[in-house]
């Protein structure tokens, strides 16, 4: 199977020699796509085969995938809730750093309480942070309390004063909300695709984070996609 690859990412390095390894060809025209979540499909239509499997990209074009004959791979349960460990990971290791204040005396919001927000809750609790869980999703608020976490409605949210919040809501949700902060800075991990807020909180400094396994652990999450994209072309 011939294979390209397109994006800034540090995983696709790795990913690219275990491919190699795997009897996998670099070169074009391409059955296997893989880019970069900021990397758009629609530049790359002229170096692929029709009916080429599509690992990535802007969340935007299903739609020009499906024009162009093309199918974008979608990943198994297995691969989002490993993933979001990774990322989890990398979120609490960039609170660390751009924090002035230990995590253990701090107050971390999660939003949303999916694969990724079920991880970063489970992980900044276990290093000591007061953690408390927001979504408007009954399910989610009933999971989050069932596992022993506090949580309420995103319409609770109000003063963020020295918080660390980190966004897992691909939503501007902020946008309708009350939030306001009146001493003490507050600190947001943007961790979604899409912003949670796409104007200015005065007082809140916020930190784009996507694609953070690529940043702190690009061996074990390009191995990761590897297995992925072996098992789902195989089933092709």
């Amino acid at each position: 199977m011939n294979f390209l690859i397109y994006g800034e990412d540090c995983r696709h390095a790795i990913l690219s020699n275990l491919l190699i390894e795997a009897g996998y060809v670099m070169q074009a025209p391409a059955d296997l796509l893989i880019l970069s979540p900021k990397e758009s499909f629609s530049a790359h239509t002229d170096v692929i085969n029709k009916n080429c499997l599509v690992w990535g990209g802007k969340a935007t074009e299903s739609d020009v995938l499906q024009k162009a004959g093309c199918r974008k791979i979608k990943q198994r349960d297995s691969f989002r809730v490993r993933n979001s460990v990774f990322t989890a990971e990398g979120a609490l290791a960039l609170a660390i750093s751009e924090s002035k204040t230990a995590l253990c005396e701090s107050s971390v919001f999660v939003l949303g309480y999916g694969y990724l927000g079920k991880a970063c809750t489970r992980l900044f609790t276990a290093a000591g942070a007061d953690v408390t869980v927001y979504t408007e999703k009954p399910s989610e608020l009933l999971q989050a309390v069932q596992a022993g976490y506090r949580a309420d409605k995103l319409t609770g949210l109000s003063r963020l004063d020295h918080v660390i919040l980190l966004n897992t809501i691909p939503c501007p949700v902020l946008d309708s909300l009350p939030v306001f902060i009146t001493a003490s800075p507050a600190l947001l991990i943007e961790l979604a695709s899409i912003p949670c807020t796409t104007g200015e909180i005065k007082g809140l400094r916020i930190i784009p984070a996507g694609a953070l396994p690529s940043r702190f652990s690009p061996e074990s999450a390009a191995k990761l996609m590897f297995d992925e994209i072996i098992y789902q072309s195989k089933k092709e």
